[in-house]
């Protein structure tokens, strides 16, 4: 199931709330790891953005036997073709995915739509399509990409912009880290 983490329409209020949105859920994470023997992963995107000061954050957490993946996360920057200076900023989370046992590897991956809130400046709708992969090795260490589609239309559903996170998939990496 994929679910935002938040939507943003300006650039101070999306470095606000990235911060707080990431921040909370990965807590909230933490304590069932802790009870459960999951594994958590933390890592970084290759996108970022000037406005946020660092690149997008990603995290997930592993079933201890590596089977399903509990929660997943990332950050992304999505820019638009008709005003590529004011990007929109937001982060997915899914849940419950599984995984497939691939040598020393563990591989998952994820797709689905969700709708961002509501452009509250023009009214306008904008729904995301998201699809990403990883490759989990059992030395902790995890590699994947992650792309993504905004469509904007306007109240009567008529097309008005396309914003995407870029030509090719974005590039992540994570690491285990501790609980």
């Amino acid at each position: 199931m994929l679910k935002p983490l938040r939507t943003t329409v300006a650039v101070l209020i999306a470095l606000l709330a990235t911060t707080a949105a990431l921040a909370a859920p990965a807590q909230a994470s933490d304590r069932g790891a802790h009870t459960s023997g999951a594994v958590r992963f933390d890592g970084n995107t290759r996108q970022c953005p000037p406005s946020a000061g660092r690149c997008g954050q990603v995290a997930f957490i592993m079933a201890k036997g590596m089977r399903r993946v509990s929660e997943f996360q990332i950050e992304y920057e999505a820019t638009c073709g008709k005003d590529p200076a004011n990007p929109i900023l937001d982060g997915v989370s899914a849940t419950k995915l599984r995984t497939a046992h691939v040598s020393r590897s563990y591989l998952f991956t994820g797709s689905g739509g969700y709708d961002l809130d509501i452009d509250p400046v023009t009214g306008y709708k904008r729904h995301a399509d998201v699809k990403f992969g990883a490759r989990v090795g059992v030395n902790g260490h995890a590699t994947g990409t992650f792309e993504a589609t905004i469509k904007i239309t306007d109240s009567a559903g008529a097309w008005v912009d396309t914003c995407v996170t870029g030509q090719q998939p974005v590039h992540w990496t994570a690491k285990r880290s501790q609980l």
